[in-house]
């Protein structure tokens, strides 16, 4: 769709800024056409000459304006030469623009144009955005460490970090992304610590990424990632400002977008989905341990259980226990499905509650999804059309899940478990074993930018296995 210098090449607008404040005026009209919340005020001068200021409504604080801007102009008795113009202005962050693609940025940036005759435009911020306040993030509840999480604005996302690693050594590059939204991208990184063939990677990827509108993280990371086609999550999306701190002095980099209340950490690997900052408030070293084995057994739980299970019943069931094997046999005496049929129906109806959970409000969400689970479960048994057994292992399922700190991760599984079903019912044990040896080969091979995604298991690093189990050392 092209991008603003395009638009101006397609309205014959030379690309010098025009000198004449008549000129410069009818110039913004035809760029800014149709746009009715484009206001342009004319303040005469004690001289006779006039300043013509330019906004879009909302944008800018027009108090700010009235008394750092207006006012000073009005009331200076003096006559204003071009040159001083600058020194009447009540603004400290003040840039002389000389190009149209530089004027259109400013302004659709919530600045304020101003302009007078036989002298270049100044772009004036006084930006007057809303922010939403400081809150706990609502995805990452955590027990112990800081309430407070990452909002729809990318300099106060900043400016957070600095209060948690003070430090010259933490540095920020800005890139622009977008030929129509032209959305800030910050990447942040501990100078020392992060890799800077890495950096140097990102920044090429990030350079050639191709979009009209980069709206949200998750478009960004789907531009970058190594292989945008796996199944599986390659970047750590976080809402938690100390999270992120923890990642860079690691020495990996985190990544901020404009409005977005997330931060993209990378590299990462498969278990840093399962080892949240809050772990390290634990005071003894054995109850991160157990927590952290918890989640990744809960990991495989929530994979495996289900197509274990239909693969048993259905094609070894001389592999059971007998006294369970029995209990098995009668409790689907009448139901009418083979076993595959009933996972898949349980787990429908779970990713269905799940769903509706999530998007209606909080309070109305919880209540779907604890009563309409019992209440579908319950109703299911009763009219004959799962097990009992299955009610039990899609539950198991549905909790296991749920242990992991990441929701992206969690969506990942799901995937993952329906691949497992469909190939346990197929071949039985075979071709559940054939499924996680595919899964296997696939997160073996996958790279988050030259970090491999199994990393520390494979390739094996007894140290960095120590602090996965226990906690994480910085590399400053």
């Amino acid at each position: 769709m092209g991008d603003i210098n395009g638009v101006l090449k397609n309205l014959n607008i030379e690309d010098e800024v025009d000198l004449n404040s008549i000129d410069f005026k009818h110039t913004m009209e035809k760029i800014f056409a149709d746009c009715s919340d484009l206001i342009t005020r004319i303040v005469p001068l004690a001289n006779g000459e006039e300043v013509f200021i330019y906004y879009f409504v909302g944008a800018i604080n027009e108090e700010l304006l009235e008394s750092s801007v207006i006012r000073p102009l009005t009331s200076s008795n003096e006559e204003l030469e071009l040159e001083d113009l600058r020194y009447c202005i009540y603004s400290a962050d003040m840039n002389e623009l000389k190009t149209w693609k530089e004027v259109v940025n400013a302004i659709l940036d919530s600045s304020v144009i101003c302009h007078k005759s036989r002298g270049f435009p100044i772009q004036i911020s006084l930006s007057s955005q809303q922010k939403r306040a400081i809150e706990e993030p609502t995805t990452e509840y955590q027990v112990y460490g800081p309430k407070i999480g990452f909002i729809e604005d990318m300099t106060s996302n900043l400016a957070l970090m600095r209060q948690l690693i003070k430090d010259p050594r933490l540095k920020t590059k800005v890139y622009t992304v977008g030929t129509i939204t032209h959305t800030n991208v910050s990447v942040m990184y501990f100078e020392g610590a992060a890799e800077q063939s890495m950096l140097e990677e990102l920044e090429r990827r990030i350079e050639s990424v191709e979009i009209d509108n980069l709206l949200n993280i998750g478009q960004l990371n789907k531009q970058i990632v190594n292989a945008p086609l796996s199944v599986f999550p390659q970047v750590l999306l976080t809402e938690r400002p100390d999270q992120v701190a923890f990642a860079l002095t690691e020495g990996k980099v985190a990544l901020f977008l404009d409005n977005s209340g997330q931060a993209t950490i990378i590299p990462i690997s498969v278990f840093d989905f399962y080892l949240p900052s809050g772990d390290r408030s634990f005071s003894s070293v054995w109850t991160i341990a157990f927590v952290r084995a918890l989640r990744l057994f809960c990991m495989i739980i929530a994979t495996a259980i289900p197509a274990l299970y239909v693969a048993l019943v259905a094609f070894h069931p001389e592999l059971i226990p007998q006294t369970l094997a029995f209990a098995i046999a009668e409790s689907r005496t009448q139901i009418p499905f083979p076993a595959a049929a009933e996972a898949f129906m349980m787990m429908l109806a779970l990713d269905i509650l799940v769903e509706a959970s999530i998007r209606l409000p909080s309070f109305v969400g919880q209540t779907i999804g604890i009563v309409g689970g019992l209440i579908i479960g319950t109703a299911a048994v009763e009219a004959g059309l799962v097990s009992s057994l299955m009610v039990i292992v899609i539950a198991l399922t549905a909790i296991a899940s749920f242990v992991s700190p990441s929701w992206d991760f969690v969506a990942s599984l799901r995937t993952v478990r329906y691949g497992l079903l469909i190939i346990a019912a197929t071949f039985g044990l075979y071709g559940f074993a054939l499924g996680f040896c595919v899964i296997f080969i696939h997160i073996c091979h996958i790279n988050s930018f030259s970090r491999p995604y199994v990393s520390p298991a494979m390739p094996i690093k007894y140290e960095e296995i120590k602090q996965v189990i226990q906690t994480y050392k910085s590399k400053i």
